[in-house]
């Protein structure tokens, strides 16, 4: 299946999904400068309220088959840039060993309560790529059997990866 196939069976089951078009190309560029570049794959943004259904009919549907996570990141949006409020998107990158295709899917989350479920029952690698998200944004995944720190120690303070976040100098600081 190519991307559009892909990307059409996800929408006749999933209307609230849209794809998520590549960067333009510049008109007029210098030939020495790169060129904006984006990996061949389907990109497509997630309702958060209708996450988890969207993660099963991935995982599930025969045709689509994404049995593998690859990687799960978070990405934080902390000033408004045109249309675009404040808010953090939580990334999945999927494969089908079956089909031979990925797919990438963003959820945009608030920034006030970042909450979404957890995809750890679908794609068991998700556990420890959630904590590190939890970890590092202090985004919460709902349905996690064990969503706390894995790098931070129990009683640091805040989240470091934020972009808000303001580091207090203390005894391990040269």
């Amino acid at each position: 299946m190519n991307n559009s196939e892909v990307y059409a069976v996800l929408r006749t089951q999933l209307p609230g999904l849209s794809e998520i078009p590549p960067p333009p190309m510049p008109v007029a560029m210098p030939a020495h400068e790169a060129k904006p570049y984006r990996d061949p794959y389907l990109y497509v943004q997630a309702v958060p309220h209708e996450w988890i259904e969207t993660a099963k009919i991935i995982k599930n549907d025969p045709r689509l088959a994404f049995d593998f996570l690859i990687m799960l990141t978070a990405a934080d949006y902390v000033l408004p840039m045109g249309n675009v409020q404040p808010r953090f998107d939580v990334i999945y990158h999927f494969y089908s060993f079956q089909h031979k295709h990925k797919l990438f899917v963003k959820v945009s989350l608030p920034r006030d309560n970042p909450l979404i479920p957890s995809v750890i029952s679908l794609w068991p690698a998700a556990d420890w790529q959630e904590r590190e998200v939890y970890d590092m944004f202090g985004i919460n995944f709902e349905g996690h059997p064990n969503c706390t720190r894995i790098l931070m120690w129990d009683g640091f303070p805040g989240w470091p990866l934020r972009k808000d976040f303001v580091h207090v100098p203390d005894r391990y600081d040269d």
